[in-house]
C-alpha cells in the first residue's frame, strides 16, 4: 500500500470514529491530554500547535494554559474530528483557538512559528525515525518545546502492548498483528517492534537527538482506566484507533472474541463493582536549540 493510500485509510478510520471518539464515558484521552500539557511546560502567552488534535483532549488544556494572550492551533487529518472540535471551540467562545484539516506528517506553517508543538496519542501512529520528527523542530522557535504522549510500547518486545490488559493480551495481540498484515496503516509500530523508536527510553532519546533536539526527557506513568464491565472496555476501544482492529475481524468471530474479553475482564471486578486497568503512558519532551 502506498503512502497516499495509507494516509487515506487513516483519514477514513478516524472519520468513522469521530462521532464517538472520547465519548464512551471512560476517562482516557482527557487525562493524558491534561498531563501532556502540564509536562510540556506550556505557559501563558505561548503559541502552540497540537498535531493530531482529535476532538481536543490536549487542545483545550493547552488553550487554558496559554490564556487569551496566547494562541492554540490544532490540526487533524480527519475532517469529522475537526468539525466536532470546532463546534466545541465555538460553544466555549474560545477566540484564541482554532482547528483545521491538515496532514500532521507535513504541517504547513512557517519555520519558527510556534513556542510549543505537542501531539497527544497521535504522533506514534506515523513517526518511525528522526527524519519524521524534524518537521516539528523546524516549526519551533529557538528554545521552543516539543512534547508528545503515547501508550507505552516498552512491552512490545515481549509481545504485549500497554493498551491491552494482561488478562486479554494473548487473545487480542494476534488480531492486532493480523490487522497490520492486512492493512499496515494504524499501529504500524508493531510491524518491527524491536526497531520501534518508542520501544525504550534509550531509543526515544536517540531519535530526538537525531532530529536535532536537546534536553530530551522521557517519563512512563500508569494511567488507571476504570470501567464498569468488560463490555464497556470493548466499547471504549471501539471509539479509539483500535476500532480498525475490531472492524477487520469477521462478525461471528468478533462476537466470540468480545464475549471472551468481557468474561476475562469481568473477573477482575473489585468489591465496588469497578474494573481498574493500569495503562502505562509514555510522555516525551525536548527543546529546540
Amino acid at each position: 500500500m502506498s503512502s497516499a493510500e495509507k494516509t487515506a485509510e487513516m483519514q477514513e478510520l478516524f472519520d468513522r470514529a469521530a462521532k464517538s471518539y472520547d465519548q464512551s464515558g471512560v476517562e482516557f484521552f482527557g487525562p493524558i491530554g491534561r498531563r501532556l500539557v502540564e509536562f510540556s511546560g506550556i505557559s501563558a502567552g505561548n503559541r502552540v500547535l497540537d498535531v493530531g488534535a482529535g476532538r481536543g483532549a490536549a487542545l483545550f488544556p493547552a488553550a487554558e494554559a496559554v490564556g487569551v494572550r496566547g494562541e492554540v492551533t490544532g490540526i487533524d487529518i480527519s475532517e469529522e474530528m475537526v468539525r466536532y472540535a470546532n463546534e466545541s471551540i465555538a460553544a466555549l467562545g474560545l477566540d484564541h483557538v482554532g482547528v483545521t484539516t491538515m496532514n500532521g506528517q507535513r504541517p504547513e506553517f512557517p519555520a519558527g512559528r510556534f513556542d510549543a508543538v505537542i501531539g497527544s496519542c497521535s504522533l506514534f501512529i506515523w513517526v518511525k525515525t528522526a527524519d519524521d520528527v524534524v518537521p516539528y523542530r523546524e516549526l519551533l522557535r529557538p528554545g521552543g518545546r516539543f512534547a508528545t504522549a503515547a501508550p507505552s510500547f516498552f512491552s512490545t518486545v515481549h509481545g504485549k502492548w500497554s493498551l491491552f490488559p494482561d488478562a486479554v493480551s494473548d487473545l487480542l495481540m494476534p488480531y492486532m498483528l493480523q490487522s497490520l498484515k492486512q492493512n499496515g496503516t494504524y499501529d504500524s509500530q508493531f510491524a518491527e517492534a524491536g526497531t520501534n523508536w518508542l520501544v525504550s527510553e534509550e531509543s526515544i532519546l536517540k531519535t530526538l537527538a537525531g532530529a536535532g533536539f536537546v534536553d530530551c526527557e522521557v517519563v512512563e506513568e500508569d494511567l488507571p482506566v476504570v470501567v464498569t464491565s468488560g463490555q464497556q472496555w470493548v466499547d471504549f476501544t471501539c471509539t479509539t484507533g483500535m476500532r480498525g482492529m475490531w472492524e477487520r475481524i469477521e462478525e461471528e468471530e468478533r462476537a466470540r472474541v468480545v464475549a471472551e474479553v468481557s468474561r476475562r475482564l469481568d473477573a477482575l471486578r473489585a468489591d465496588d463493582g469497578l474494573i481498574t486497568v493500569p495503562v502505562p503512558i509514555v510522555y516525551v519532551r525536548a527543546v529546540a536549540p
